[in-house]
């Protein structure tokens, strides 16, 4: 795998992937959100810090609409460029010996690319993942991806403002995964694991999804308007 990237194999890949796959691919916004298709992605990382920390592992998985296509996911460790901290292994359970021979952000970047293909995309406070993933593999272009990605904690603020009238302050104390699959009525075992944290964030955005249509959400266009990360 080193000689191949000394070689430009990883360059090569990385133009492969960008000729391939569109990330500011234009669906139609009049789409409704039954036939929307998405890609729920979420990460674990060293530590919060974008300039110092890293990524350490990804999940995702695929939806329909508001079917989740079960057995359609992605996971992958990843060898960090940074350090671990104890904080950050207490967190989500992955050690430096767990990732030591993983392969690099590029490789996992590039494979979850080809995942996602043109799907939406989807997330629990998703700016950060964005932020990291396009901070770390150059293929990942974050700022076209959140062009048609959603956000379900914004989601959920927006859904909370409208059926309360605006008092969103009055319902809310607490946005984090753990607490809104609390509130939606969501078991969420195997917390700060990616692919499960991916697969909860699915059941959010599936509960979600049931709920806008009432409140006048009904299209690709709509959705993208109020969930915008």
């Amino acid at each position: 795998m080193a000689s191949w990237a000394r070689e430009g194999g990883m360059g090569r890949l990385t133009a492969m992937l960008r000729g391939l796959i569109a990330p500011e691919a234009v669906l139609d916004a009049g789409l409704p959100l039954a036939r929307v298709p998405f890609a729920v992605v979420d990460t674990e990382l060293t530590g919060l810090d974008e300039k110092r920390d890293s990524v350490v592992s990804v999940g995702a998985v695929k939806m329909s609409g508001s079917r989740i296509e079960l057995g359609r996911s992605f996971y992958q460790l990843v060898s960090p460029r940074a350090d671990f901290s104890h904080a950050s292994v207490v967190v989500h359970g992955i050690t430096p010996d767990d990732v030591a021979e993983q392969p690099p952000i590029e490789t996992v970047g590039a494979e979850l690319l080809s995942f996602c293909g043109d799907r939406v995309l989807v997330g629990h406070f998703l700016a950060l993942d964005l932020g990291f993933l396009g901070r770390e593999c150059a293929a990942i272009r974050a700022a076209d991806w959140r062009r048609r990605a959603v956000d379900t904690m914004q989601l959920h603020a927006w859904i909370e403002r409208h059926r309360h009238a605006g008092d969103f302050s009055a319902t809310d104390t607490e946005l984090n995964l753990a607490a809104l699959a609390r509130r939606w009525g969501i078991p969420a075992a195997n917390a700060h694991n990616a692919l499960a944290d991916a697969f909860v964030t699915a059941q959010l955005l599936q509960r979600q999804l049931r709920v806008l249509p009432d409140l006048g959400v009904r299209t690709l266009g709509d959705l993208l308007r109020v969930g915008k990360p």
